[in-house]
């Protein structure tokens, strides 16, 4: 008897990502196989993004375009951040869907299925169904206790429930097992780690350390830092330890002491540039990633020139910038404060942009004719360049890329290299014997 197929599409973030792949591992444990497309698929999975406009309007054009290819007795089913947001309208606007779920809560879908019945069923640990084996995403955490004004997460995901030591490296170590040769740890605010009411024993600098106790995993890297809770101990643990990434993505979102505190961003424009100026200090050789948010309600031209001052000073090694969009239900929302013209806020970001542009093109053409360590992560099919890979200071999905035009290898294996040109987004290498 043939089973049933199921293909999933993944929208938004890489905590999003999880999620999917937590789902799909519960159809996988209940005798269902993943389908190459959604022509062969009995199921389709859509787990979708609901955090700003583009993202909602993204995930409705996804589920309207398998809804008209869907065949005769398929099943679509929508799951994730817009589906638990906006759950009750879209059932009456899409009847066509077969099945709504939210957030991932384990097994509450398949319950509603009706494909599991028991309560006591067990819940499988989550296999990496990214598209790279040796690389994998792992949630310490779920929701966010933070009231950022610009951000509609804690509404969609709740309060902050930080998971188990015990359980992160149980999963850590079945990753491992699969071939993962790098872990990046993941969350809302992962500095806030086991420091919400009746959280699980522990904080981000314990469960490192376990992490690097129970596992041989050679990088391991977190994103999303918040300001606050980053300690010395913390940041000496991670100079100290080699299979520490040297990489700390701490978003700023801004930089004047007006916009921190209208965004509910605790922290001022100094603390932030001596947090900054003291990780430098205490990890040498350190990449800094960061978030900027132009364009926020009542920013002026002496509020965007403070966020200039410190860009220019920190020179972060990589920078994500956005334009605000206004959200239902955040407290910016309610914030009586003037508009900023769209036309503005643009342009602003280009100036941010073409900043970091220049400063990341300096930084990496300041590598050639230095060797280094690349993980390969793929050969580069249909490319003039043998493999794609990254450096310990690029991480998966969002930073530049290592590109190899001399030498052959393994994917998934690290490899000395020789740089030998370099764009501010690429560092074009010869792997060494």
């Amino acid at each position: 008897m043939r089973k049933n197929r199921i293909f999933t599409v993944h929208l938004g973030c890489s905590k999003n990502q999880v999620d999917a792949e937590c789902l799909v591992t519960e159809f996988l444990y209940q005798g269902f196989e993943t389908a190459n497309s959604a022509e062969e698929a009995d199921y389709i999975l859509i787990n979708t993004c609901g955090f700003i406009e583009p993202a909602k309007e993204e995930a409705i054009e996804t589920i309207l375009s398998h809804l008209e290819n869907k065949k005769e007795g398929q099943k679509i089913i929508v799951t994730g951040c817009l589906s638990q947001r906006y759950g009750n309208d879209l059932k009456n606007e899409l009847p066509e869907v077969d099945f709504w779920a939210g957030t991932y809560k384990p097994q509450e879908l398949l319950k509603n299925m009706g494909i599991i019945k028991s309560s006591d069923c067990p819940i499988p640990v989550r296999k990496n169904l990214g598209g790279f084996t040796h690389h994998a995403y792992l949630k310490i955490a779920e929701g966010c206790d933070r009231q950022c004004a610009y951000c509609a997460i804690p509404g969609i995901r709740g309060r902050q429930v930080s998971r188990s030591i015990e359980d992160i490296v149980t999963e850590a170590k079945a990753l491992e097992e699969s071939g993962v040769k790098e872990l990046t740890l993941i969350a809302q605010d992962t500095t806030y780690y086991g420091r919400e009411k009746n959280a699980p024993k522990g904080f981000l600098k314990d469960l490192l350390k376990a992490l690097l106790k129970e596992t041989n995993i050679p990088w391991i890297r977190t994103l999303y830092w918040y300001p606050a809770f980053i300690d010395d101990e913390l940041l000496d643990l991670i100079a100290s330890e080699k299979r520490l990434c040297k990489y700390i993505d701490l978003p700023i979102q801004h930089a004047s002491n007006r916009v921190l505190k209208s965004m509910c961003r605790r922290y001022s424009k100094d603390e932030l540039r001596d947090l900054l100026l003291k990780i430098r200090e205490k990890i040498p050789g350190v990449t800094l990633r960061t978030t900027v948010l132009v364009g926020f309600p009542g920013e002026t031209e002496d509020d965007f020139n403070d966020l200039l001052e410190l860009l220019e000073e920190i020179r972060f090694e990589h920078l994500g910038g956005f334009v605000y969009s206004p959200e239902e239900g955040t407290v910016a929302e309610k914030l009586r404060l003037e508009s900023v013209p769209e036309e503005i806020a643009r342009e602003r970001l280009s100036i941010v942009t073409e900043l970091q542009e220049n400063i990341s093109l300096e930084n990496n053409e300041a590598l050639i004719g230095k060797e280094i360590i690349v993980l390969l992560d793929e050969v580069a099919d249909e490319s003039e360049f043998h493999f794609y890979g990254r450096t310990e200071s690029n991480s998966m999905d969002v930073d530049d890329i290592v590109r190899v035009v001399e030498g052959s290898g393994d994917v998934g294996t690290f490899r000395r290299a020789l740089v030998i040109d370099a764009t501010p987004h690429e560092l074009d290498v010869k792997l060494l014997p």
